[in-house]
């Protein structure tokens, strides 16, 4: 009987041209195999020399299941091939601890971990307390949106159809998740979702959602973010007028508890508001005002999705982004007239803030903004997509300085902020 060969003692100049041929995936995977073998993966670094945040897009000339990373820390970019659906025909509604919460073209979830290639499928869009499916008179697959607040200001309100691709557009607000979907069912996935911003959760694994409805202290619907904060295991919901509410899952699915620790502070919904924590521990709420504008050239699409652009020579732009502390003790916000040192990340993520003085290549007092217009995105799914960063003390928007190898990005998928994490 032929001995088993001894894979841990290839010499090292065979493994290294074996390892550099392989893809970010399998090297990876090759890199955790033995002690042996972590010396060379070691020697062919990923071209990232941080974990801050980076940018995952689709190039254009890329084939459809290729996504690019772009780190602006490192000025580096690579590319991942990702597993089906194909890259470009998702949706981007969330990303937290590496990993991006997706929307296939049937209007389902999927958490994918771009660097490992690792992909999970959520419960389906139909175990939402109010989707249904059916058949049209061709036989084709259709959804339907049962908006009870519809139908309880409008009696004579019927269910809207929706095409299966399209539904995803208008049903979701972002995703948020509590930890790295790798943890399994410790993983709590929250959902923000219409009709106006009505929240529903799941466990990595489970088969249906959850909807929170009928809690103590919660009211049901107009929430547009939330965070989940590690240290007190506890999610933070912000409405669009300003109000926070702490959200525990941690216990059963029946008994969540809700709290109230911060009040309405706006009087109207326009920004879009998110919350950042900076690496202090202060926790700011972030305004991002925006105006359109219409340009001369309009926007190319396939012609299949004719119905998804509303105005091809519309544009949606950040013309201001207001800053304020929170001070939950004093009941306010508190204006900032600046970011400081820190360096800012919003998009569909969930909002990052690190210290300029851990990144040196960031620039410190700016926000690099990836687009989240979710309103603009249901009307005008091909619309140009805002990428830049905001120079609080200018009020403008910089270019990352358009290094060939980023561009051209695509406007579908909405390009997102992602951590890198393999696991």
């Amino acid at each position: 009987m032929a001995a088993a060969a001894d894979w841990t003692s290839l010499p090292d100049d065979t493994l290294f041209e074996v390892m550099r041929k392989l893809g970010i995936p399998d090297l990876l995977n090759a890199g955790a195999v033995c002690s042996s073998w972590r010396p060379t993966y070691s020697s062919l670094r990923l071209p990232i020399t941080d974990k801050s945040p980076c940018l995952l897009y689709s190039c254009d000339a890329d084939a459809d299941d290729v996504a690019t990373v772009y780190s602006p820390s490192s000025g580096a970019t690579f590319k991942l091939r990702l597993p089906a659906p194909a890259f470009r025909r998702r949706y981007m509604v969330g990303s937290d601890h590496g990993w991006v919460v997706t929307a296939d073209e049937l209007s389902n979830l999927q958490v994918i971990n771009p660097l490992s290639g690792v992909q999970i499928d959520l419960p389906p869009v139909t175990e939402l307390y109010h989707v249904e499916s059916f058949t049209d008179d061709r036989g084709s697959l259709m959804y339907s949106n049962q908006d009870n607040w519809m139908r309880r200001h409008d009696p004579q309100w019927l269910p809207v159809p929706y095409h299966p691709q399209r539904l995803r557009l208008f049903l979701y607000y972002r995703v948020t998740l509590s930890c790295s979907p790798s943890a399994g069912s410790e993983c709590i996935v929250l959902l923000l979702h219409r009709p106006d911003g009505e929240l529903s959760f799941a466990r990595v694994g489970d088969r249906s959602w959850t909807r929170l409805t009928g809690i103590e202290n919660l009211p049901e619907t107009g929430y547009r973010y939330a965070f989940y904060n590690k240290n007190d295991r506890l999610f933070y919901l912000l409405n669009c007028l300003g109000s926070i509410h702490t959200l525990d899952l941690n216990g059963p699915a029946s008994s969540p508890v809700a709290n109230q620790i911060f009040k309405e502070m706006a009087l109207w919904d326009n920004p879009n508001k998110s919350i950042a924590v900076t690496p202090r521990g202060d926790m700011v709420q972030v305004w991002r005002c925006r105006d359109p504008r219409w340009v001369d050239t309009p926007v190319r699409f396939p012609p299949e999705d004719c119905d998804d652009v509303y105005d091809p020579c519309q544009e949606l732009y950040t013309d201001e982004i207001l800053l304020f502390k929170v001070d939950i003790d004093g009941r306010k916000l508190v204006k900032m007239d600046s970011l400081e040192d820190y360096v800012l990340f919003m998009g569909f993520n969930s909002s990052v803030c690190l210290s300029a003085k851990d990144f040196p290549n960031l620039k410190a007092g700016c926000a690099y903004l990836a687009d989240d217009a979710y309103e603009e995105i249901c009307v005008n799914k091909h619309a140009w997509r805002e990428l830049g960063i905001w120079n609080f003390k200018s009020e403008t928007l910089e270019s990352f300085g358009d290094p060939p190898s980023v561009l051209p990005w695509l406007n579908w998928p909405p390009p997102i902020w992602i951590t890198p994490s393999i696991y």
